[in-house]
This record gives C-alpha cells, sequence and structure tokens, in this order.
C-alpha cells in the first residue's frame, strides 16, 4: 500500500524536485553544524575552528569563544539530529527503498519519464541511501549528499525502453556528472571507496551494481541492504578504477560492457 498521492504528467517531476531542494537546505544546515560542533576538537581539521572563528577580532579570546560556538553548535545538532530521526519514524516504507525491492529496477525506469511521483521519489531515495550508508560504514562525519543532485541527474535521463545495464550505465553517467556527494568526510584509505578518486565515482558505481545484483535476490537470508551494499563493493572493486577511466572518457559501451560483466558473475 502507498501512501505517496499520483500526480499526473510533469507535477510529479516538479513536486519532487521541490521537496528535495527544501531538504537540502536543511541537511546543508546540518552538515554545517556538525563542522562547527568539533570546531573545539585538537584532532579536527584546521579549516573547521577558523570557520567558527572568522568574525572574532584578532585580540579576542579565541579559544574560549570557539569553544561556546562549539558546545552551542553540539546542542544544536542533537536536536536536528532527534528530529531527523523522529522523522525517518513516520515516512512510508516506499521511500527507504531496498536493492532486493523486486520493483525497483522498473521504478528506477519508470523514473527516467519525469511523469511519476512514487518513481520519482524511489530514484532519489534509492541512491541517496546507498550514498549514506557506504559513507557511514567507510568514511568519518560529517558528510553531505544532496538529494537534489541525484533528482537533477534522474532529469537527463532519457525515458527509452532499456535493458538493466543500460539503464544503469545512463544513471551512473548522469550521476557522477551530477556529483550528489558533496561532501565525503574523512574517508578510510583502506576502503574500497578510495579505489577512486572521486568518491562519487565508487559509491554511485557500488549502488547501480547493487541495483543489478539485488534484483536476483539477496545471497543469504540475513543479508540486510546495509550489508549488501558492502559485499558488492568487495565484488567490484577491482573494477572501480577501470570504470572511472570510461567515465572519465564519456565511453558508454565499456561501461555497459563492464556491469554486464559484475551481473553475471554474481
Amino acid at each position: 500500500m502507498t501512501f505517496l498521492p499520483r500526480i499526473p504528467l510533469s507535477l510529479g517531476a516538479h513536486a519532487v524536485s521541490v521537496a528535495a531542494s527544501a531538504r537540502d537546505g536543511l541537511r546543508t544546515a546540518h552538515y554545517l553544524v556538525q563542522e562547527l560542533a568539533s570546531a573545539d576538537d585538537p584532532a579536527a581539521p584546521g579549516e573547521v575552528a577558523k570557520r567558527a572563528a572568522w568574525l572574532l577580532p584578532t585580540d579576542a579570546p579565541t579559544a574560549l569563544i570557539t569553544g561556546f560556538i562549539a558546545q552551542n553548535a553540539r546542542l544544536a545538532e542533537k536536536v536536528m539530529a532527534t528530529s531527523r530521526d523522529a522523522a525517518t519514524v513516520l515516512l512510508p516504507r516506499d521511500i527507504h527503498p531496498s536493492p532486493f525491492d523486486r520493483s525497483l529496477m522498473r521504478d528506477l525506469a519508470a523514473a527516467t519519464s519525469g511523469h511519476s511521483f512514487t518513481a520519482n521519489a524511489v530514484f532519489n531515495a534509492y541512491f541517496r541511501r546507498a550514498a549514506l550508508q557506504l559513507l557511514q560504514r567507510y568514511s568519518k562525519p560529517p558528510f553531505l549528499v544532496l538529494e537534489n543532485r541525484i533528482d537533477a541527474a534522474r532529469r537527463m535521463l532519457g525515458a527509452a525502453e532499456q535493458a538493466d545495464a543500460a539503464l544503469m550505465t545512463g544513471a551512473l553517467i548522469a550521476l557522477v556528472r551530477a556529483a550528489p556527494i558533496a561532501e565525503a568526510g574523512a574517508i578510510d584509505p583502506k576502503s574500497v571507496l578510495s579505489a577512486t578518486r572521486d568518491p562519487n565515482v565508487a559509491i554511485l558505481a557500488i549502488a547501480c551494481a547493487a541495483a543489478l545484483l539485488g534484483a536476483t535476490g539477496k545471497p543469504t537470508p540475513e543479508t540486510d541492504a546495509d550489508r549488501f551494499f558492502a559485499i558488492t563493493g568487495a565484488l567490484i572493486a577491482a573494477n572501480l578504477p577501470a570504470l572511472e577511466r570510461a567515465l572519465q572518457r564519456d565511453d558508454v559501451r565499456q561501461l555497459e560492457t563492464e556491469l554486464a560483466a559484475i551481473k553475471a558473475m554474481y
């Protein structure tokens, strides 16, 4: 059962885009608050403390005021995190898509037409969820994933009937160009995300591959989406440099061949 309304024609695309922009404004504010919350942390990057104190006079007690800013930012971050968690509980299942959902590939394909409120929301939510789960596993916050850039990538895609590998190839190209991972945090240099220069490439390639592989079912009954993204990352780690080179050359055929090969070896 769906709680999302059916909005005709292009109104669905506009509604999703406006909602994504509004949420991104809140996410950006939360990201900045998270940065300020670590302004008094000796282990934090130097530029964080500078951002907290850039309006202060040169003779001001910088450490004291920076500490005050950080304490208040931590309080604000707790309030924002609590509000976000409470809102998440109330959201319908439709906008928490999993790579194991049997309708996922169909919804991702439907989203390229731009006329389905439900499918558009699923497209945006799937790739944002994948990015966040990979960042939470392999990076340290704060990080920022912009939903409106994912929606912009969706709008770049054509509505033609395509095989799954071709659909994910187009999605990967559009998503990497849109670069929805605006800030990736401190990525573990030993993780799969460090296999590419641009974290957008590794994260979005894993998300696209997981959508292709998840359609065949779970490898084990206890495997959840978060663990499956990690499994997919390990599976395609050796392919990521080749995928990045193909993206740099805009080599659509090579990308489609790589994704089809990944699906075949699963």
